[in-house]
């Protein structure tokens, strides 16, 4: 039981909310939610997409109730959950667990806009480590890699004092890469910077691992052949470079960084490369 905390705010200065009626909990029908056109969104292609994505997958330990609040005719004004709810009905569900919370048409909207705009959202490193725990294919598919590099891809954020060379935390990146075929650029870009600069803990953040795997990506090499072209350039030295380059043509940086990286390997570290 070592894994599981209680809930404590002891110490923590206490907060006295608004008053206010308590919401019920129950299973509603589909049938009975309305969408208010005033403040809801309409489903355009891309939400169909999601909620045919979310159906495919659905389980009720992933579906969190929805909230609706009361309107006339016994319905029930959707407030946060459209495209759960149409998921379920995609699935022929009849009902879902609902949130009924007592507040007027105005609450209402102002509810939408807090939930969607203001919510804390769960950080990417907090979702691999769940994945990982849940033996998601993807999850362990970018751990493999980076282990193979002799790296580790961090479960949790840590301060920059306590950051070691070889922990990435990208993790985006490395799932953006592998789940495009690019496990080999990832293990083997991971592995030069590693061997090019054991000690260094500021070439395995994502301003440099970006534009670094994605232009290995781009162009496969072996870890030799890596190596030596992080000892033609200093890494740093190529994205200050493709900093000034980007302020004077007027392009982003990322694409500059990226493309001076790609054709110093193209080039295979050779001095006139930049």
């Amino acid at each position: 039981m070592t894994d599981f905390r209680t809930i404590d705010v002891g110490g923590r200065e206490r907060v006295t909310p608004a008053s206010q009626p308590a919401p019920q909990l129950q299973w509603v029908k589909i049938a009975d939610l309305v969408i208010d056109g005033r403040y809801q969104r309409p489903l355009g292609e891309a939400n169909w997409i999601a909620i045919r994505r979310i159906a495919q997958a659905f389980r009720w330990s992933r579906f969190g109730p929805v909230l609706v609040a009361p309107v006339e005719g016994g319905q029930y004004a959707l407030i946060d959950g459209q495209h759960r709810a149409h998921a379920a009905a995609l699935c022929g569900f009849e009902a879902v667990p609902a949130m009924i919370a007592m507040v007027a048409p105005e609450e209402q909207a102002l509810a939408f806009i807090e939930i969607n705009t203001r919510q804390i959202r769960v950080h990417r490193l907090a979702v691999y480590r769940a994945a990982l725990l849940a033996g998601e294919d993807w999850a362990i598919r970018c751990r493999d890699a980076v282990e193979a590099a002799g790296c580790q891809l961090m479960t949790s954020n840590r301060s920059t004092k306590d950051k070691k060379p070889g922990q990435v935390f990208a993790v985006s990146l490395i799932r953006r890469l592998v789940d495009g075929g690019g496990a080999a650029a990832v293990i083997n870009g991971l592995a030069a910077l590693l061997e090019y600069d054991p000690e260094a803990v500021a070439n395995f953040s994502d301003v440099l691992l970006t534009p670094w795997l994605t232009a290995v990506a781009q162009v496969p090499r072996d870890v030799p052949d890596l190596v030596r072209v992080l000892h033609s350039r200093r890494p740093w030295l190529v994205i200050e470079a493709a900093n000034r380059l980007a302020k004077a043509d007027g392009i982003p940086a990322a694409t500059a960084r990226r493309n001076m990286f790609t054709m110093l390997i193209r080039k295979g570290g050779l001095p006139d490369a930049v």
